[in-house]
């Protein structure tokens, strides 16, 4: 038998699946005030006013405690059904396909794609007081980000960057992280897999980090999807027999939902369109809403090996009545 990817999966890791939704979901409708980078569905940024213009009453209906309460606990239920039906296919290499926030990198050297290859998977520490934002460090840690360390590998993460070269990616790789000053661990975006999804199993892992956020290098829909084809295909030529599970962290859009463009990105997974995920309209991926770009990579390995889907949830979560909260999303095809 030789390597090959098992399955592919997706799934939210906002704050608003961390903490009761009733003391969360407000402290972060409050912060949405004063956001700068509020993009309507059309990709131009507007005003938090100018959106609750525009929504005209549209999500009131939205705001109860109680609505908030239900969609937290199927958020909750739907992390603890994915990470239980992961395990239970006994991956024995996860690749967890995130964003970094500049955690690991800044903007002297930001790549496009990355991917690490050392030994150990050091998450970034706990917030050692409490930062501007509500609850934070309460929030990070149920993010995962508890400064503890998983297990990389090494040969694998050699291997997939010499074969992601080799068809046309142009990869930074890195094997150390810095012992000082900012930048010491990895993000949200895999501490959520490695920790509050699959609860520290101790799974070896070759993250791939991409970066959505920040103009200008964010990679294509296309290019995320054709990378996702790269890598199951450059899992295949890794010795022995291992598992392999790639695992989409974020999304899908905020701070504004937009649930036309989470519905076509999810319908296209769920019937296996690769044409139609490539051809998502970039200009509308921006902000956390460019973590969709995540979920294609996702996508893209699936699609090579014609993987299944399996269940999925999606749960636009409303948090003001601008509109603002995020789109909750989580999956698996295999």
């Amino acid at each position: 038998m030789t390597s090959r990817v098992i399955a592919v999966a997706g799934t939210s890791h906002s704050p608003m699946v961390t903490l009761d939704p009733g003391l969360i979901w407000p402290a972060r409708a409050l912060v949405d005030v004063t956001n700068p980078g509020l993009y309507d569905t059309t990709g131009a940024i507007r005003t938090y006013t100018e959106h609750v213009a525009a929504a005209a009453g549209k999500f009131d209906r939205e705001l109860g405690e109680d609505v908030w309460a239900a969609k937290h606990a199927l958020a909750l239920e739907s992390i603890e059904r994915l990470g239980r039906d992961i395990l239970a296919l006994e991956p024995d290499l996860v690749i967890p396909v995130g964003d970094d926030q500049r955690e690991l990198y800044d903007f002297d050297n930001f790549p496009a794609l990355s991917l690490y290859y050392g030994e150990e998977i050091r998450i970034v520490p706990p917030p050692s007081r409490e930062p501007t934002l509500p609850h934070e460090r309460e929030v990070r840690l149920m993010q995962g980000l508890d400064g503890s360390a998983h297990p990389g590998d090494a040969e694998a993460g050699r291997q997939l960057i010499a074969e992601l070269t080799a068809r046309d990616f142009d990869v930074a790789g890195g094997n150390k992280i810095r012992d000082h000053g900012p930048h010491q661990g990895f993000g949200h975006a895999v501490a959520f897999v490695l920790v509050r999804l699959l609860k520290s199993a101790g799974i070896p892992s070759v993250p791939v980090l991409l970066n959505t956020y920040y103009a200008p290098n964010q990679p294509t829909p296309k290019r995320c999807v054709d990378l996702g084809g790269a890598i199951a295909a450059a899992v295949r030529t890794l010795p022995g027999s291992r598992r392999a599970v790639v695992i989409a962290s974020g999304g899908l859009s905020h701070f504004i939902v937009d649930t036309e463009l989470d519905t076509r990105l999810l319908e296209g997974m769920r019937s296996g369109d690769l044409g139609a995920l490539r051809a998502l309209p970039a200009h509308r991926m921006n902000s956390g809403t460019s973590e969709g770009r995540n979920w294609l990579v996702a996508a893209g390995a699936g699609g090579a090996e014609d993987l299944k889907h399996q269940w999925s949830e999606y749960i636009p979560a409303y948090r003001s009545p601008a509109g603002t909260g995020t789109g909750l999303a989580f999956g698996l095809w295999a």
